[in-house]
């Protein structure tokens, strides 16, 4: 009996078990049918919010609430937040020295436009993934979202190219001299930082990134690596310590300018150094001595006083006399003679030619009349001869016409030609002189001065004595007169000082002009008086 009863026992248990088991499976298979249900129900329901025109629930961006609004309805938003103005255009950044750079916010990536936010908007919750999608459905229902903290990464390279730009600026500003000597604004100007300044970069990258996070529109930096160092004032100050001089004249009267004395106080220097700013202009005081003379006294002094100055006529030349003129004169101005210098006419003027622009004009030659190769430039050496008497200057050579000239009284002419004669001068005074000819044509003159330095202001009167010349045969006959000329000097008061004699010589009359003995014969009807080639 007992051995029945444990069989039935173990058929009812393998049938419970099969039982159990069916149920099992048809569980299983119920869960799996819902899961399958819900995953599609979600796939559809995160399909459904992907495709969605509205924003998420509980959605910001950067405070301005847009959950579940459409893509106009956000830009409205953002419009009536005045989205454009939250956020500055561009940071501007100071660095030391003046140096500075700006920082574009949208390039950067520190900022999005009106367009990009709604574009944001619109993207966040709405991608291909469908479950994702609606995982950020769900949890917007429990908590508010900001896309502010979804902002990526700034642009590094970009900011770094900005940086850049203001540190190669920063490096071209401190590219200056170091040390300045401005002896006009009587200071030493130091600029401090120059080739010794080196900007911390790590520290002003995290320092901009910094301040476009915070939407700021300035920021300064100063924060160095490297600091400069202050020059040795106190050396600088023995090398610069120097005593004043006065300007002087070389041989040649060329100026050796002035020294001005200077010194500065190093202490002083070292303090307004410590308190000035990098990049700053350190402007220290010096102290200045003035030199009792200076170059652009003695400069002054060159061809100050106008010495002599004799003006002639030429009203009634021809054109080539008054070329032969014009030509000579330009040689002559501005000529320079130091003292002690000998002046020669025929070597400044140069031999009288047709390639040298010279005509032929009026001359006399054996005491006839002739065409030569130059005429009319004795006018010119005669009215240089005239205003070196007036300068008083040193006559070394001189000849007096065969004739008196129509252009200048007796005794104030200077004959020359190419070889002998020539007229020569010496600077006899202490200060270079300087030569002016020209010709006025409005007035046909020519004007020659001398120019130089008068010291006592003295002047000179030229006059002259005659005497007749006889002939030789004919005793009561004159052919000539020697003249005797004189110059009567007065200091700068008009008193009389001295009289000086300058030169004596014999001007013969022209034949037709010559009181010959009724029935007498011309004795010089095939030759003149003689004399020699003379180009008045």
């Amino acid at each position: 009996m007992a051995e029945t009863l444990d069989n039935l026992s173990g058929k009812e248990s393998a049938a419970g078990k099969g039982r159990r088991g069916k149920k099992a499976v048809l569980i299983t298979a119920f869960v799996l049918c819902v899961l399958v249900l819900l995953l599609c129900g979600a796939a559809v329901w995160g399909y459904t919010l992907s495709v969605s025109d509205r924003n998420l629930p509980r959605l910001y961006i950067d405070g301005v609430y847009v959950g579940g609004m459409t893509g106009e309805e956000t830009a409205a938003a953002l419009e009536a937040a005045r989205w454009g103005e939250r956020t500055p255009e561009t940071l501007s950044v100071s660095l030391p020295a003046g140096a500075g750079f700006a920082v574009d916010y949208l390039r950067a990536g520190a900022a999005m436009t009106e367009e990009q936010a709604v574009a944001a908007a619109q993207r966040y919750g709405h991608t291909g993934d469908v479950f994702g999608n609606l995982l950020h459905y769900l949890s917007s229902h429990f908590a508010a979202h900001d896309l502010a903290q979804d902002r990526p990464a700034l642009d590094e390279d970009y900011l770094r190219s900005c940086m850049e730009g203001g540190l190669t600026q920063l490096r071209r500003n401190l590219a200056k001299n170091t040390i300045t000597l401005d002896l006009p604004g009587a200071k030493l100007v130091v600029f401090k930082g120059a080739g010794g300044v080196e900007l911390d970069t790590d520290a002003l990258y995290t320092a901009l990134c910094g301040a476009l996070r915070e939407g700021k529109d300035s920021l300064a930096f100063d924060t160095l690596k490297k600091q400069p160092e202050m020059p040795d004032f106190d050396k600088l100050a023995q090398d610069l310590a120097v005593e004043p001089a006065d300007a002087y004249f070389h041989e040649d009267f060329s100026v050796e300018p002035e020294v001005v004395g200077c010194r500065f106080d190093a202490a002083q220097a070292k303090a307004m150094w410590s308190a000035a700013a990098i990049g700053e202009q350190v402007l220290i005081p010096l102290t200045l001595s003035q030199p009792e003379t200076t170059a652009a006294e003695l400069e002054a002094l060159l061809f100050r006083d106008l010495l002599g100055i004799q003006t002639t006529s030429y009203a009634w030349s021809t054109d080539s006399r008054i070329n032969n003129i014009k030509i000579a004169a330009g040689k002559l101005d501005q000529v320079v003679l130091l003292p002690g210098e000998t002046f020669s006419y025929n070597e400044t003027v140069g031999q009288r030619t047709a390639e040298a622009g010279f005509r032929f004009a009026k001359a006399y030659s054996d005491g006839e009349e002739v065409e030569a190769l130059g005429g009319g430039i004795c006018q010119v050496s005669s009215t240089l001869y005239c205003a070196t008497m007036y300068a008083q200057l040193k006559t070394v050579s001189r000849t007096n016409h065969y004739f008196k000239v129509g252009y200048l009284d007796y005794g104030l002419d200077a004959t020359v030609s190419w070889g002998q004669p020539d007229f020569k001068f010496r600077n006899s005074r202490d200060f270079p002189i300087m030569i002016r000819a020209y010709i006025d044509p409005d007035e046909d003159t020519l004007t020659c001065e001398i120019w130089g330095t008068d010291f006592d202001g003295s002047s000179i009167r030229l006059r002259h004595t005659s005497a007749e010349v006889y002939d030789e045969e004919y005793p009561e006959v004159v052919i000539g007169y020697s003249i005797y000329t004189y110059g009567d000097v007065y200091d700068a008061d008009g008193n009389y000082v001295d009289t000086v004699f300058e030169n004596s010589g014999t001007y013969y009359l022209h034949k037709e002009d010559i009181e010959w003995p009724e029935g007498f014969e011309d004795p010089f009807a095939d030759s003149f008086l003689p004399g020699y080639y003379n180009p008045t």
